[in-house]
């Protein structure tokens, strides 16, 4: 019998990602592509029924930092597992091209120290079949994915290659040195890469403790390079946690985007210190899109936060003498002896001695249970509960940490929470030109998951929010879709059209369930991170091939290195 499509994606409510009204319709795919949306299309060679399910175009991400896991890995989890059908690297200035044979442990060290993945997960994984930037591209242009990815040109690796240790000690560059970074990023949009990713903020530093290489570049070293890319996206980690600096920043990088002509993304959230200065930030951004420059904030819809626990690198007692004689023990035999009173006693009274860089006030740590809450009331912190109990908030901690058999877990919230509630952060989600970023996808992975940020915002923010407003669901759709995909230029996905590229979910909307963080030791060298499961996608589609059936891997790796266009006249 002859079939119609290769897949039908078979009565489902479709929501095409242009912000226009669910309907109910069939979607039939032939080969990577969609040739048909309407009622009553013929047969598939294989079906997928969605009767009373979502059907949404594949999610976009930004921003992550799967550099190495795209180079020794090909089920790029946790955010394939999250409805993720094309995945941005290079964020923040980081990467591992290009990269001299005597650069490499230097890359090492700088992704180590700003994204924390440890070193000996990255010297097990990375193969370095390459140094060129191009060579980068056709190394991971061989490979296969569970999704499409793309690579941006990361500045800090830039500065390495051209400028050796001078560029890591963040001396001023020379104008052979602009010239040079510039004609090696040339090379790399030429040869596809998305565009450029640089960083300022000053607690980004390698694991040497040196700072980025990226922090203090002049501006003219940063417009030189946008301009000679010729196409491609601008992405800069603006240094949002010191005001009224950050104001120069973005004023600055406006100037950058507007000669370059490079649309361009920053990264956006609200600052315990300085909780209204995000407004600040979005009146510049406003201006200048009203000018013609093209900026897009990227911003998170829940707080940025650590989770903290036992097997966290950034937990309050993690650098305590005491501690560290017993962290390399199993976890059931730490947990034995971190229930004995003078071990207690020891560690809580060496962490109040010693308060550890990242710790936030009390009043932003929250008990952090299955399932997982990301607006916790603020009556609830540990600060409030630890006074009502008359005992210190580390003390508290400690006995958090210590349930469910030494896996207990807290969300310690150091962005977006400082008034105790998400409204700052839905404003900046309605913002005119706003994206979903900020999930960091491969980064900080004992500590942070917030790769699942796509399904965070199906189900709280369009159907369980009780504390504020919720978001249309369309709304919510056409942002982690097509307004990520127009934003980095790839105008080929992110809606449901005939045409368009065969990359969809299948939702089963009402019982979509996100879960708690949970380790997994599944990294080179026996790495563990933190993975983040869900219940409720049917379907996964990338290129027309199902990826994902029931929230379980397939054999399929449709996925491929996405190249830009190369500019006009190459």
């Amino acid at each position: 019998m002859a079939h119609d499509f290769d897949l039908v994606i078979r009565g489902g409510t479709v929501v095409d990602g242009t912000g226009g009204e669910p309907m109910v319709a069939d979607v039939g795919i032939s080969g990577p592509t969609i040739v048909a949306v309407g009622e009553g299309l013929g047969a598939g060679t294989e079906e997928v029924d969605a009767r009373g399910h979502l059907v949404t175009p594949g999610f976009v991400d930004v921003h992550t930092h799967l550099d190495g896991h795209t180079a020794w890995g090909s089920r790029l989890e946790p955010c394939s597992g999250h409805g993720v059908t094309t995945a941005v690297f290079g964020n923040c200035g980081v990467g591992f091209a290009p990269a001299r044979p005597a650069d490499r442990e230097t890359l090492i060290n700088l992704m180590h120290g700003v994204e924390d993945i440890e070193p000996d997960v990255l010297r097990a994984g990375l193969p370095w079949e390459w140094e060129t930037y191009p060579e980068y591209l056709d190394f991971l242009g061989g490979r296969r994915y569970d999704m499409d990815v793309g690579a941006l040109v990361p500045h800090s690796a830039l500065r390495v290659h051209v400028m050796g240790e001078r560029g890591m000690d963040g001396e001023v560059a020379t104008p052979d040195d602009v010239a040079g970074m510039a004609t090696v990023a040339r090379e790399a949009v030429a040869a596809g890469a998305l565009g450029f990713a640089t960083s300022r903020l000053t607690e980004q530093r390698a694991g040497d403790g040196r700072h980025i290489p990226s922090l203090n570049a002049a501006e003219s070293e940063l417009e030189a390079i946008a301009c000679a890319m010729g196409r491609g996206v601008l992405q800069m980690a603006i240094e949002f946690n010191e005001f009224p600096s950050v104001v120069d920043e973005l004023e600055m990088l406006v100037r950058v985007a507007r000669h370059s002509g490079r649309p361009t993304m920053y990264s956006l959230k609200q600052c315990n210190r300085t909780p209204e200065g995000w407004r600040d930030l979005l009146d510049i951004t406003s201006r200048a899109n009203a000018e013609g420059v093209d900026i897009h904030p990227q911003v998170l819809g829940r707080p940025t936060g650590l989770v903290v626990h036992w097997d966290g690198g950034l937990q309050p007692f993690a650098l305590t003498p005491t501690y560290l004689k017993v962290a390399p023990l199993p976890i059931e035999r730490r947990v034995a002896d971190l229930r004995r009173p003078e071990v207690r006693a020891a560690i809580v009274g060496e962490a109040a001695e010693n308060q550890v860089k990242v710790r936030a006030d009390f009043s932003n740590y929250f008990r952090f249970g299955e399932p997982p809450d990301y607006e916790p009331d603020p009556g609830t912190s540990v600060e409030h509960e630890a006074a009502q109990r008359g005992i210190d908030p580390l003390e508290l901690i400690y006995d958090l940490m210590l349930e469910r058999d030494g896996r207990g877990q807290l969300l310690c919230c150091i962005g977006n929470y400082a008034q105790g509630s998400l409204d700052p952060a839905l404003e900046m989600m309605r913002f005119p030109g706003s994206v979903p970023g900020l999930g960091d996808g491969g980064a900080h992975s004992t500590v942070v998951c917030d790769a699942s940020i796509s399904t965070y915002m199906l189900t709280y923010w369009t159907r369980d929010r009780t504390r504020g407003d919720r978001l249309p669901l369309p709304f919510v759709v056409r942002w982690l879709t097509a307004d990520c995909a127009s934003a980095m230029g790839l105008h080929d996905r992110g809606t449901i059209a005939v045409g368009r590229k065969a990359d969809l979910n299948v939702v089963d909307y009402d019982h979509l369930t996100l879960h708690a963080p949970r380790r997994q030791a599944d990294l080179p060298a026996g790495g563990h991170r933190l993975v983040q499961d869900v219940d409720g996608y049917v379907a996964t589609v990338v290129s027309g091939e199902i990826v994902r059936r029931d929230d379980q891997p397939t054999d399929a790796l449709p996925g491929r290195l996405v190249r830009g266009r190369r500019p006009a006249g190459r």
